[in-house]
């Protein structure tokens, strides 16, 4: 009986520490329930933010390529990006007045490169920077990495920049930027980093380049202009010599044929002496001609700024609603046309106005002022093409000159449009 007794007190012990260890178990399982619960419940937050990383880092993504694009646009001198992109280049306001300045610019500011080099200062790093324990390798290193650095740079700098236009130089400093920021990426574990004030001088030296290159440009046109100006006023020289010396030909020999008449009208008959009179009347018309193209010829020889203003197009050579606005100072204007027409070009210009004025050239400058957001060539002003109507000329013609202009609204082009004929026939032939 107490064997029985003591086996049911042990079996109560058993059951008492099995209910303890049950009870721990239970616990843990409803904590694990709980705890798994949490578990994807903290899964999903993840996921979700992982979602928003990813979101907000092709934002950022996207923000950086638009802080690239505006970057590009300020190009840290002038705005011209937002006319480059509808093919109009502004001509920048010029640091210097003439190319030869801009040259000796250049100069001094890749002087300072040089000495920033010299003084080693070009391109700086810790001085606790260490690659190798042995100090004369570690700065061997070092070295052949600014060297190599230096080198990547100046040749990718110097290639931009010698090739810088209108309309790439604000990609060109943004290049600059990225060139600098490879090349201290590539070093990044030797701690190795552009001097700003490097970087800062290449944008200054592709600045002075792309005004020096623009300023060239426009010297050598200015030059050309005046050679051609020049020309062009020899020629109306000359043109003037020749009809003044004709119209005094003419004047001497109609003097000469009116005097013999007078001398002959008064050995007519009656019957005779009303031809002889009508005769002696039309010498006079012809010698009062001769006279006033003489001094028309002198006139305009001694006032120079009188002038044609044509407006004239060339459909067949540079397409429809292109117009060139120029001057001439010839007593035959359509001489100018026929030469603008030579060789250079397929097909020959079409005049649509020959507008005679006292000040030419001061008609001509009001008229490509108007129209210079026109301009088929934005960068050199030099050329006279204007993409607009003919309309618009008109009205801008009788608002300046104040003279009602006689327009030709079609342009023949016979040549480019029997061409075109020709070559259809051709081609259905074929």
């Amino acid at each position: 009986m107490s064997k029985i007794r003591s086996e049911v007190i042990n079996s109560k012990e058993e059951l008492s520490k099995t209910n303890i260890e049950t009870r721990s178990l239970q616990l843990l399982k409803s904590n694990a329930e709980e705890l798994l619960s949490k578990v994807k419940e903290n899964e999903t937050i993840l996921k979700s933010i992982e979602g928003e990383i990813r979101r907000r880092s092709e934002d950022i993504a996207n923000k950086d390529n638009q802080l690239h694009k505006l970057v590009g646009s300020i190009d840290l001198y002038s705005r011209m990006n937002e006319y480059v992109a509808n093919g109009f280049f502004e001509m920048p306001e010029y640091l210097h007045e003439t190319s030869a300045r801009f040259s000796e610019e250049i100069k001094r500011v890749r002087q300072k490169q040089k000495n920033l080099i010299k003084d080693k200062e070009a391109i700086k790093y810790p001085i606790s920077t260490i690659v190798m324990s042995d100090k004369s390798y570690n700065k061997k290193i070092l070295d052949g990495q600014v060297k190599l650095m230096l080198n990547s740079f100046n040749i990718e700098c110097d290639f931009l920049i010698g090739k810088v236009s209108p309309g790439s130089f604000a990609r060109t400093l943004e290049r600059i930027e990225k060139i600098a920021n490879s090349l201290e990426s590539s070093a990044v574990t030797l701690h190795c980093g552009f001097n700003i004030e490097y970087v800062k001088l290449k944008y200054e030296e592709c600045k002075l380049q792309y005004q020096y290159t623009l300023k060239k440009q426009e010297e050598q046109d200015e030059q050309r202009l005046i050679r051609e100006q020049i020309r062009e006023e020899q020629k109306a020289i000359k043109e003037y010599e020749r009809a003044i010396l004709q119209a005094e030909k003419e004047e001497k020999m109609y003097r000469h044929m009116l005097e013999k008449a007078r001398e002959e009208l008064s050995k007519v008959s009656d019957e005779g002496r009303i031809v002889a009179e009508q005769r002696i009347a039309d010498l006079e018309q012809q010698l009062a001609d001769a006279e006033a193209k003489e001094e028309r010829a002198k006139s305009m020889a001694e006032q120079t700024r009188k002038g044609h203003v044509y407006v004239i197009s060339n459909v067949g050579s540079f397409g429809d609603d292109v117009y060139k606005i120029g001057l001439t100072r010839r007593l035959e204007p359509m001489d100018r046309v026929k030469e603008l027409g030579g060789a250079s070009v397929p097909f020959s210009f079409d005049v649509h106005a020959m507008i005679y004025v006292e000040d030419a050239p001061a008609l001509e400058s009001a008229l490509h002022r108007e129209f210079t957001q026109s301009r088929v060539n934005a960068v050199n002003l030099r050329k006279e093409f204007f993409r607009t109507d003919l309309h618009s000329i008109k009205k801008a013609v009788e608002r300046i000159a104040g003279v009602d202009t006689e327009f030709k609204m079609t342009a023949l082009a016979e040549d480019y449009y029997e061409s075109r004929c020709l070559q259809g026939i051709k081609t259905s032939v074929a």
